[in-house]
């Protein structure tokens, strides 16, 4: 329980931090992101720009003009969707081998991949991958285990069978 109120408290802090940068901005927002009980008004522009996922939800909506939008699936719930959407906002935020493979999944739940624009999140997960996290057998366990709650997408995408070799090429 003491778990459950820590990661609440974290992400509702987070929640806090995301809608100071957004209201900064002098632009109303148009779109409401719903990730599970949080909530993100957003810029659909910003969004689009780099979500191929958003856009093709906005130009389908049977809705003339879309408001509202709930990814609750998204992969790594709204605390990643808060990175993504900075991402997309080009707000920094930091990739670890702890969020690094949630990020990956949920850059191609988004469809935010270089096919789309380049420079986008799924290549830069993709380069943290290859650069940083998976060239130790301590990254490469760590960001394995983080794959636990992402499953079936790590798998498909290959996380999972990456984070394998590099472990099993470490060991032997």
């Amino acid at each position: 329980m003491a778990a459950y109120a820590k990661n609440t408290n974290r992400v509702t802090l987070a929640m806090e931090r995301t809608g100071q940068w957004v209201f900064s901005q002098d632009i109303p927002t148009d779109i409401l992101i719903q990730v599970g009980e949080a909530k993100f008004p957003l810029h659909k522009f910003m969004l689009v720009a780099k979500s191929n996922y958003i856009r093709r939800l906005i130009l389908e909506s049977k809705e003339p003009d879309l408001a509202k939008l709930d990814l609750s699936s998204i992969p790594g719930g709204a605390e990643i969707f808060e990175k993504a959407a900075k991402f997309c906002y080009g707000v920094n935020f930091e990739i670890t081998v702890h969020n690094v493979a949630a990020l990956r999944c949920a850059a191609e739940y988004l469809d935010m991949t270089d096919q789309y624009c380049d420079g986008n999140l799924a290549g830069r997960t993709d380069d943290f991958l290859l650069q940083v996290a998976l060239t130790s057998l301590s990254g490469a366990v760590v960001v394995l285990k983080s794959c636990e709650d992402l499953l079936p997408i790590a798998e498909q995408i290959n996380i999972v069978q990456r984070c394998v070799e590099v472990a099993s090429a470490k060991v032997t």
